[in-house]
Formats: C-alpha cells, sequence, structure tokens
C-alpha cells in the first residue's frame, strides 16, 4: 500500500496516487473545488418545452424519489409521450432553486444524453479535468461523477437509455454511484436499482393544452367552443392521445392555417388513424398514420434530400454549421435558401435556438426512412464528409465520439454494398476509434466486418485482406490472449507465403514478425522473440535495398535489442553493418558518433578494452568539440584508465593513449 496522501478536493485520504474502482491506482488530475459548478455538465438540451403541461402526478412521485436520494427509471413503451420533458421540467426547477439560494439537497446537478454507450455520453457531457494523456480521460470522466455522488449529494438525469446493462456494461458503473440517478427508457426492464416510474398518456385537457400552445404560438389564444368536439375527437380518436403526435398535428395545423374542422376533415379524408395496442404498450401503425399525415411530395426535391439524410443520422442534435457543411451539397442549395429553417417551421424538424442546431425525431425518422430508402449516389457529398470528420485527429477521443455515431448510422442505412473502398474506409475507421476508447469487442467486431469484406471482394490472400486479419489479431494480443494472437499471426503468415513474390507486402510481413517480437516479449519469452531477429532482418535486407538509410536504422535497432539481453557478439556485428553504411552516406557525424559510443558500450561490456578504446579515439577523429562535449569524451577516457587497472594493464593504457594522442 503506497503512502497516505490527501485528495486536495475534499481532504480525503487515499493510498498511493489514487484508488479507484477496481483498485485501479492512475495519476488522474481532478478539479478542485472551487473549480466546480452547480451545474456539471454541457453540451445538451435541458431545458423544458414552453407548453409542458400535466404530469403533475408524475412530477410529485419523482421529485418525493429525488428528494430521497433514489435511483428511479422512467419507463414507457415508447418514444414521444414525455418522459424527457418530464425530466428536463425538474431540472429546471433544481436549478431555479439554486439561483435563488433555496436548494438544501444537491450541491451538483447533471443531465447527460444518453448516445448508446455511457463511457462516452459521460465524457461528451460532463465538465470534467482533460487528462494530458488523452487515454486517461474515460477514468478521469468516471471518477470525477464518482467524486461529485461521493456525498449523496449529486442529482443526475441520464436521458434516453435505449440499451441494458448487458449491451453497455459501462452502465454498471453507473448503478453503483449513491444518491439521486434518474434514467428515461424505453425498456420496461433495466435493473433491480432503479425503481420504475411508468408514464401514460396524458389525458385529452392536457393533449388539448398543448396544442393550443404550438397552433396559437403560445399567445394565449384557445380553441373556439364550437370547435373543440372536433379537437378531443382528433386528440382522442386519431392520435390515440400519442404527445408528439399531437405536437405533430398542432404544427401542421398552424403551417397550413387550418381551423380544427379542417385538420379532422384532412385527416379522415386521408385515413389517418393510429391504433394504440394496451396489453403491449404501442402504437401498431404509426408508419402508415405518418405516411398520409406528412406528404414528402409537396416537398422541394432538396428538402426530401435533406429529410432523407436526417432518416440515417441518430436523434442527436447537429450544430448548424455541420448542417450546412455536410447537407447543402447534395440537395443542391446554399446557406441563403434557409432550406433547414423551413423545414422547421414546416414541422419536420427540431429547432433548438441555444445551440443552433437541428434534429429529426425519431418517429419522423422511421417514417422517412421506410418510405425513401435513402441511396447512396443521392448523399455521396455526406458519406465524403463524416468519413473526413473521422479521419481528423481529435484531441479528446470523446470529441469523436457522436461523429462515429453518425458513421456507423449510415453505414447501416445506406446502401453502399457495391462500394468496396467506401466500405472499408468506414468499417476500417470505426474499429479504429473503438480501439483507441478500448471498447475492444466493438473493435473486432468492425475488424471482422472489415476483414470479411476484403476476403468477398480480394480473396483470402490479397495484402489488403491480410492487413485486416492483422488488426483482429492485434485485438486479441490487446486483451491478453496470447495464445489466439499467437495462432493468428502464424496462420497470417501461412497465408502470406501462398502469395507469390512480386505481391508480397513485405512491410505488413515484417509488422507480423514484430508483433510476434512484442507478444513473445511481453509473456518473457525472450529467446522465442530472439530466434526472429535473423528472419526479420533478412527480410529487411531485401525490401530496404534502396533505401540504405533505413536499412542501418533497422541494424541499429536490432542491436540495442541484442545489447539489452546480453548478447554482445550479435550486437556487435549489427552495430558495424550500422557504421559501414552511415559512414558511407556521410551522414550527420553525431549519428556516427552515437553508433561508435554504443559500439564501445559493447566492448567494455564484454571486457574487449582495446576495441572500445578504438571506438573512442575514431569518435575524436569524428567529433568537434561541440560533439565530444555531447559524449563527455574525457570521463570515457577516465573510466576505461580506471578498468585498465583494475586489470593492472596500467603500463599498456597508458603507451596505448600516449600513441593515439599522438595520432
Amino acid at each position: 500500500m503506497g503512502p497516505e496522501i490527501v485528495n486536495r478536493n475534499k481532504d480525503s485520504i487515499f493510498h498511493g496516487d489514487y484508488v479507484g474502482r477496481d483498485n485501479i491506482s492512475v495519476n488522474i488530475i481532478m478539479f478542485q473545488d472551487n473549480e466546480r459548478e452547480f451545474v456539471v455538465t454541457h453540451k445538451t438540451n435541458i431545458r423544458p418545452v414552453s407548453y409542458f403541461t400535466g404530469r403533475e402526478t408524475e412530477l410529485k412521485e419523482l421529485r418525493q424519489r429525488i428528494e430521497e436520494g433514489r435511483k428511479s427509471v422512467l419507463v414507457s413503451g415508447m418514444g414521444g409521450i414525455g418522459k424527457t420533458h418530464i425530466c428536463r421540467k425538474l431540472f429546471e426547477e433544481y436549478q431555479t432553486k439554486n439561483s435563488k439560494g433555496e436548494n438544501r439537497s444537491f450541491s451538483h446537478i447533471g443531465y447527460i444524453e444518453y448516445n448508446g454507450d455511457m463511457n462516452s455520453s459521460l465524457q461528451e457531457c460532463l465538465r470534467y479535468k482533460k487528462q494530458e494523456n488523452p487515454e486517461l480521460n474515460k477514468e478521469a470522466a468516471w471518477r470525477e461523477l464518482e467524486y461529485l455522488a461521493s456525498d449523496g449529494k449529486l442529482l443526475l438525469f441520464v436521458d434516453n437509455v435505449n440499451v441494458t446493462v448487458k449491451d453497455d456494461p459501462s452502465l454498471e458503473r453507473l448503478k453503483k454511484l449513491p444518491g439521486a440517478i434518474v434514467l428515461t427508457s424505453r425498456r420496461t426492464a433495466f435493473s433491480k436499482e432503479f425503481e420504475q416510474l411508468r408514464i401514460g398518456f396524458l389525458d385529452k385537457e392536457q393533449c388539448r393544452e398543448i396544442y393550443e400552445k404550438i397552433r396559437f404560438e403560445d399567445s394565449g389564444i384557445r380553441v373556439k367552443e364550437e370547435e373543440v368536439p372536433d379537437l378531443e375527437y382528433i386528440i382522442e380518436e386519431l392520435a390515440a392521445k400519442h404527445t408528439i403526435t399531437v405536437e405533430h398535428l398542432a404544427h401542421l395545423a398552424r403551417v397550413k392555417g387550418w381551423s380544427v374542422k379542417t385538420l379532422r376533415d384532412q385527416l379522415e379524408r386521408n385515413g389517418f388513424q393510429l391504433e394504440y395496442v394496451d396489453d403491449e404498450e404501442k402504437l401498431v401503425n404509426i408508419q402508415e398514420s405518418y405516411e398520409v399525415l406528412y406528404d414528402l411530395s409537396e416537398l422541394t426535391e432538396a428538402e426530401q434530400n435533406i429529410l432523407e439524410a436526417f432518416s440515417v443520422f441518430p436523434y442527436i442534435p447537429l450544430e448548424k454549421e455541420i448542417c450546412n457543411q455536410w447537407l447543402l451539397a447534395d440537395a443542391g442549395v446554399s446557406e441563403n435558401d434557409n432550406v433547414l429553417f423551413r423545414l422547421y417551421r414546416k414541422g419536420w424538424l427540431q429547432f433548438n435556438i441555444e445551440q443552433d442546431s437541428y434534429a429529426l425525431h425519431p418517429v419522423f425518422a422511421q417514417f422517412i426512412y421506410e418510405k425513401c430508402k435513402p441511396r447512396m449516389e443521392n448523399h455521396l457529398k455526406l458519406i465524403d464528409s463524416i468519413l473526413e470528420r473521422i479521419n481528423q485527429p481529435m484531441q479528446f477521443t470523446f470529441e469523436c465520439w457522436p461523429f462515429i455515431l453518425f458513421a456507423i448510422n449510415l453505414y447501416e442505412k445506406i446502401d453502399i454494398e457495391k462500394k468496396y473502398i467506401i466500405r472499408n474506409k468506414f468499417t476500417n475507421q470505426i474499429a479504429f476509434w473503438f480501439k483507441k476508447i478500448e471498447e475492444y469487442e466493438e473493435a473486432e467486431k468492425w475488424y471482422n466486418i472489415s476483414f470479411n469484406i476484403s476476403k468477398e471482394i480480394l480473396g483470402e490472400c490479397h495484402p489488403n485482406t491480410l492487413r485486416a486479419y492483422i488488426t483482429l489479431a492485434e485485438i486479441h494480443e490487446d486483451f491478453g490472449d496470447y495464445e489466439i494472437a499467437e495462432k493468428e499471426y502464424r496462420k497470417i503468415l501461412r497465408n502470406w507465403e501462398s502469395v507469390s513474390v512480386e505481391k508480397k507486402d513485405f512491410a505488413s510481413i515484417t509488422s507480423i514478425y514484430d508483433h510476434l517480437v512484442s507478444l513473445y516479449s511481453n509473456q518473457e519469452e525472450y529467446e522465442k522473440a530472439e530466434n526472429l531477429y535473423e528472419k526479420i532482418l533478412s527480410i529487411k535486407e531485401d525490401m530496404l535495398r534502396e533505401d540504405q538509410w533505413s536499412l542501418a536504422a533497422e541494424y541499429h535497432f536490432y542491436a540495442n535489442r541484442y545489447f539489452a539481453r546480453g548478447k554482445y557478439s550479435n550486437a556487435e556485428k549489427l552495430y558495424k553493418k550500422s557504421i559501414i553504411i552511415k559512414k558511407k552516406l556521410r551522414v550527420c557525424d553525431l549519428v556516427v558518433m552515437l553508433s561508435y559510443y554504443e559500439l564501445a558500450e559493447v566492448y567494455m561490456r564484454d571486457e574487449k578494452y582495446q576495441d572500445a578504446l578504438t571506438c573512442f579515439v575514431e569518435m575524436n577523429k569524428i567529433g568537434t568539440d561541440k560533439y565530444m562535449k555531447k559524449f563527455s569524451a574525457i570521463d570515457v577516457y577516465k573510466t576505461m584508465k580506471r578498468m585498465y587497472v583494475e586489470k593492472n594493464l596500467q603500463g599498456n593504457f597508458n603507451q596505448w593513449l600516449e600513441e593515439k594522442m599522438k595520432e
């Protein structure tokens, strides 16, 4: 156990750097208390809608659970009936209380929009101290959250958790946090740690209030008394009190300028009627109903193109600037056309004025996707833009995560089956980012897809296929499955032997050998590793005939490896080869001197002192005063003299040194 240190954030004592979950000791830099704000998350749409109404019963029960520090999950069998609005309403309530100095229950609150993975959702939304090493950011985010929750005074909302704990193991860590945590989910069974709060439909009066606020733009105007029966019929019989549908009908009536009676006539004429199956908790014909409610043929080609693109996106708000970059070129319009805002005004897109972002509700997305089946050739600029984005280096891994979700959705929903290059770019880059955030199972899945694509199109022994297979083996090595990794590396080598000499990818072959060397070294099987050195160098001598400088570097590298293992004769041979090439190429004097210096160290360790002195004299011939200071040659001579004295060779040393200095 390490020495006691004080966590400056809380004057809490830990042992070692910071002992966290599973006794992981990692040097994580954290905020101090004076750096934290009441709201601990950002980049999220947490303001409730202006037409929030009803839900007093659910609000009261959830508020009581929150005050008692319990965990809850708001569940319903479908989206669009108000779970998110309830959470946003309570979030605003506690934020307002805090601003007035009335909050006594919580020190911090946060709101996280779940994106399919709790690790990345946390990194994207939580305010935490970014680490110098980006690979520590995931752990830093979790430790910040765990610290905030440790006194039981954190209130955390996590919206739209659409998977089970089994599907996303990172949710396990969320379950262990103390205090008030509220999830929303369509899944009726989540975890025993979270109590269910089932959310049902609003009553007709509440739906009417929502309709009026949207239809008359929150002006206070009410539906005329003679129109109330028609509106109630629409709400109960045609819209099945489905909240999001009532909202969309209000938008439609506002855009079209329809009265309630006209809206009812239009809906009935087109056969619009949602059917709710009570025992299954779902609307059985929402797809068909929305098709008659919203006529895509009334939109321009540009508007249809943009909605098609949104239909394959995850339900994540997309900044207006990115929308313009990704979507306008394929639609054949410019920013001056205001096509995105037009779609919002017509009720198709959602717009967040604070974030300046657009999104398409999942209900619409499903309807448009099923109706249009977006084709790749209509979205080529979008495909290029997303590929470009996920290929960009990111300072922090979490910055790329939302775009990986866009890439996955695009790959899975747009038909690119016949475009091998595009498919491979997507699968490789998606796999790369999963590997980078250490989601190895997902990385393996996507590398497998890439491998199978190459195998199908190019054949099992094509260099591209084998390179994909190498990466799969790397995943097993990263997992610590050394036996499996070794078998796969060996299999790749056998496959490569079947490829003709002209097609052999020497760089990839040596890469496999390098992986085997690393694999053996990790298991401390150093003899096995060394047995591969000569094979690797033999390949590289063929590969680097035209690149002698790189070959010299390889000789030097493997000489270092032999030296570290005490194989001095092997190291001597390779250092000499490296020096011959470097002198022939007339590289920088300092580089040659370095090789002589390391060769001298080999001789000294091997007690070949005369040869070592020869190396130092060669250094002296090459080096200027500046370089000699770099190597401290005088100190080297003193060291050599001491060694000669110990071997009773003092006279020999003085005589030899005098002769060499005369030279």
